[in-house]
């Protein structure tokens, strides 16, 4: 699941520097009153933008789809490289809605995730890395453990 989301992530991402976005009418209306009623910022739009609209032209429903740009859309506001939150909002997702975790696990395991895929390990690796930290695991301990136990 984190492989397709990230591969959801990686065409959102490749779309934007291509076109600004190829939503319906509905898409950009959605997001227009988004902005309007400040759910998001102007200056995030675009970003939370082209996530949502991917989102939803796979199928996803709206709650999902916004949890998915807010968090891609918040790494990159904090500086985070495009890559970065394309795997962190990915696997915050999962978290959320797959695995039904908590949004403080969500968050750390979707950090260790992030980190694992920026240093250049494997996803499989930095699911296991994830779910180690987010359950209490150092960071060396966690390392060992997907060092182990990742396939």
């Amino acid at each position: 699941m984190l492989k397709r989301l990230v591969g959801l992530m990686g065409a959102a991402e490749a779309g934007r520097k291509a076109a600004r976005t190829e939503a319906g009418v509905g898409t950009h209306r959605a997001l227009r009153a988004m902005v309007r009623r400040g759910v998001i910022d102007q200056s995030r739009a675009n970003d939370f933008g082209v996530v949502y609209t991917y989102a939803i032209n796979e199928g996803m429903d709206e709650e999902k789809a916004y949890a998915l740009s807010d968090a891609y859309a918040d790494s990159v506001a904090q500086g985070r490289s495009n890559a970065y939150a394309i795997v962190y909002a990915a696997a915050y997702g999962i978290a959320c809605f797959i695995i039904g975790a908590s949004e403080g696990w969500a968050r750390a395991y979707a950090q260790a995730c992030a980190h694992a895929i920026a240093a250049r390990e494997s996803i499989e690796f930095a699911s296991t890395y994830g779910h180690a930290i987010a359950n209490g695991a150092s960071p060396e301990d966690a390392l060992a453990f997907a060092r182990r136990y990742a396939v």
